[in-house]
């Protein structure tokens, strides 16, 4: 036998050599295609023993097959025909080679997508066989992610939809919680994030199996989200910036090669910026709804008739409340069915008062928040109860009237307002937020010690009654802006010269003038004193004294006739904000005031840059929801055992090096003296050993004779 018969019966060296020249060796191939084909209708004589030989065809067949499409053709059909005879029958390991080639035979585009989703949802998940359903699940997420990859495939979508929509109507639970897992991964990748998708999930919340059930009130809940988000944002804080390749450039040798590294560096940065993942909000599930009322019914009736356990039950309630919430919708028979949950004993009773503020609105008729508001004070705002109890029933009662107001009533409020001097400090606190809730929802109601002091925007506000609303024609505060198209002009202009001296300055290579730090403070105060003269133009602006149709008429026509730029929208904000801190009756007593002694303004930092502004951004994405911290948040005194002082102790003490004697680490440090000496040359240590070996009698007498004869000389 020759050198390369010997090679070619190799199937891996044939393999590779077919792939390089396939028509050199396609008699080699034909011949192990025969021999593969004898082996493969042994199958189905023994189908449940497993053959080594048989496996490594079958993996060699489908690797070369798409190099020989002519004599391969019907081999894609024979492996599914085989599956669909004896799917529960076969070997484990021999059926998920089959499956292995079909998947490669699949990426390399010989067989349909949707042929092959039948067969693996209708046959093969129907087999116990977890691993097998982990390869099929990742191959089909990854196919479809493929065909989505450059531009949306819509009808490969709807065909794959379709056959979805028909599995999860099935009875199989393997197959319908797999086609649900993989249309809930595909809606967080950004690949079926449509309307169809969507509904499509929601149908699996009315399904009979719990497992399935539970998935899909996860999935529009936002719970279960997988942890990249959390390692992606870990990245985040490790990951190098402009500056750090700067910096690391400008310290060290200058070199061309350094800098061609630098530069390579800061494309790839550039690069990876904008490869960013868009954001995908956990709420944008549930604006896709068809009809959010008629479902909220359906999913209401199957609350009240089921048997589930009781974390189930809350899944229902928390999905119903946020949508009633989010849409605003009326179910009326939500309401009193949280209303007997509402004890301090309930299991879960934060989570039930959460529900509650979330489901309210201000489209609830009142009367109906009012019987629940009063449940709240009754069962859990009463000196028989801690502290902490009543703080979690103040805070609840807050969340609904900052959704509803119309849902206190005054007695109640001057009763829940009085807490606001209780001895606990999380109750005094919670009472002091619900105060401070109605004074800008509707002041009249409080108190009038509990009101505060009057402002602009109290003096504006008029409370709406029961579905009421104002809709106005302008925007709040634009009678205050510039309306002039030749101030505009000016102050832009001026800008422009500024710019421009600054850029001239900027150019000259000559002096630079070096400023003492007595100058600097003198200009410092010219700059207040500007500033503060501008501030005072600009509040005699806007204090000229205008009625109330003039005002009107002057934002209308700024609101309507111009384009207002983000400055603009800035000033509106900061107009807001001094509207609600300004007291109204500080123009009245500035005119008995001397302009020396006037308070200054207040000074209002509207920096959208800020991290703190940032955070809040973010943590405000979705604003309608309220969280559970906000119902519990309790101010708790802090415990001054010696457990608890030990506790912090040890706390502080993870992640940081031992105190106490430094000790050796290996790789670390270096050898004491006394180990060097092990090493060192006899000859060199011979003299220092002789030192000190003991001294005989007469040496010593010899050293003293001698010292006493020296000290002798020395007088």
């Amino acid at each position: 036998m020759s050198a390369n018969d010997r090679l070619t019966r190799s199937l891996p060296h044939l393999q590779n050599l077919i792939k390089r020249d396939s028509d050199a060796y396609r008699e080699d191939f034909k011949l192990q295609y025969l021999h593969f084909e004898s082996q493969f209708t042994e199958l189905t004589a023994k189908p449940d023993a497993w053959n080594k030989s048989l496996a490594e065809n079958i993996s060699f067949v489908s690797q070369v097959a798409h190099c020989y499409p002519e004599e391969c053709k019907g081999l894609s059909q024979m492996f599914m025909d085989v599956l669909r005879l004896y799917s529960s029958v076969l070997n484990n390991d021999i059926r998920l080679v089959i499956v292995r080639a079909l998947i490669l035979m699949r990426n390399r585009g010989l067989i349909d997508c949707v042929q092959l989703c039948e067969l693996f949802f209708l046959r093969l998940l129907q087999c116990q066989d977890r691993l097998l359903r982990v390869v099929i699940q990742t191959h089909i997420i990854n196919d479809i992610k493929k065909q989505n990859e450059k531009h949306k495939n819509h009808k490969l979508n709807s065909t794959l939809q379709n056959f979805m929509c028909t599995i999860i109507k099935e009875s199989n639970a393997t197959a319908v919680k797999m086609a649900l897992d993989i249309m809930i991964d595909l809606y967080r990748k950004n690949i079926w994030n449509d309307t169809k998708a969507v509904n499509i999930i929601a149908s699996t919340c009315f399904s009979k199996i719990t497992k399935v059930q539970v998935a899909a009130l996860n999935f529009f809940l936002g719970n279960n989200q997988p942890k990249d988000d959390d390692k992606d944002s870990d990245s985040d804080d490790d990951k190098v910036t402009k500056k750090d390749i700067l910096l690391g450039h400008r310290v060290g040798k200058k070199s061309a090669k350094r800098k061609k590294k630098t530069e390579r560096a800061l494309k790839a940065l550039e690069k990876q910026k904008k490869k960013k993942k868009v954001e995908v909000f956990d709420f944008s599930a549930l604006h896709l709804l068809y009809d959010a009322q008629d479902y909220v019914e359906r999913l209401f009736r199957q609350l009240e008739s089921s048997n589930e356990r009781f974390e189930v039950k809350l899944l229902h309630q928390d999905l119903i409340s946020r949508l009633i919430g989010l849409h605003q919708l009326l179910l009326l028979n939500f309401y009193p069915y949280l209303q007997r949950y509402l004890q301090p004993h309930q299991r879960q009773v934060t989570k039930i008062l959460l529900f509650v503020a979330q489901a309210s609105h201000e489209y609830v008729p009142p009367d109906i928040l009012q019987s629940i508001c009063k449940t709240v004070a009754n069962n859990f705002i009463t000196e028989r109860n801690s502290g902490e109890v009543m703080a979690v029933g103040l805070n609840t009662i807050r969340e609904i009237c900052a959704k509803c107001y119309l849902a206190m009533d005054e007695d109640l409020l001057h009763d829940l307002s009085k807490y606001k001097s209780y001895r606990d400090k999380s109750v005094a606190a919670s009472a002091r937020s619900l105060i401070q809730v109605f004074r800008e929802k509707n002041p009249h109601l409080l108190e009038r010690k509990d009101r505060g002091k009057p402002t602009e925007f109290q003096r504006d506000l008029v409370p709406l009654a029961y579905g009421q609303t104002s809709a106005k024609s302008y925007l709040e505060g634009a009678e205050t802006l510039l309306d002039d198209a030749h101030e505009q002009d000016k102050q832009s202009n001026d800008d422009e010269e500024e710019e421009d001296d600054d850029e001239q300055n900027g150019e000259g290579e000559g002096w630079v003038d070096v400023s003492n730090s007595s100058d600097e403070e003198e200009e410092e105060e010219d700059d207040d004193e500007n500033k503060n003269n501008q501030q005072e133009d600009n509040e005699n602006k806007m204090e000229v004294p205008m009625t109330e149709e003039e005002r009107r008429e002057r934002a209308i026509s700024i609101s309507t006739q111009r384009i207002l730029t983000q400055r603009d929208f800035e000033q509106l904000k900061i107009l807001e904000m001094k509207r609600r801190i300004q007291d109204r009756r500080r123009n009245r007593l500035e005119h008995a005031i001397p302009t020396s002694k006037k308070r200054k303004t207040i000074e209002i930092n509207t920096d959208s840059d800020s991290d703190g502004e940032n955070n809040k951004e973010k943590s405000d994405q979705n604003s309608n929801l309220i969280s559970l911290k906000d119902i519990e948040r309790v101010h708790k005194k802090r415990a001054h055992d010696k457990e608890s002082r030990l506790e912090t102790v040890l706390a502080g003490r993870e992640g940081r090096e031992k105190f106490g004697k430094w000790k050796k680490e290996k790789g670390h440090a270096g050898t004491t003296n006394k180990e060097k000496l092990k090493n060192k040359n006899f000859q060199m240590l011979k003299p220092k050993l002789r030192k000190k070996q003991k001294r005989s009698f007469r040496d010593k007498q010899i050293a003293l004779r001698d010292s006493l004869l020296k000290d002798k000389r020395l007088r």
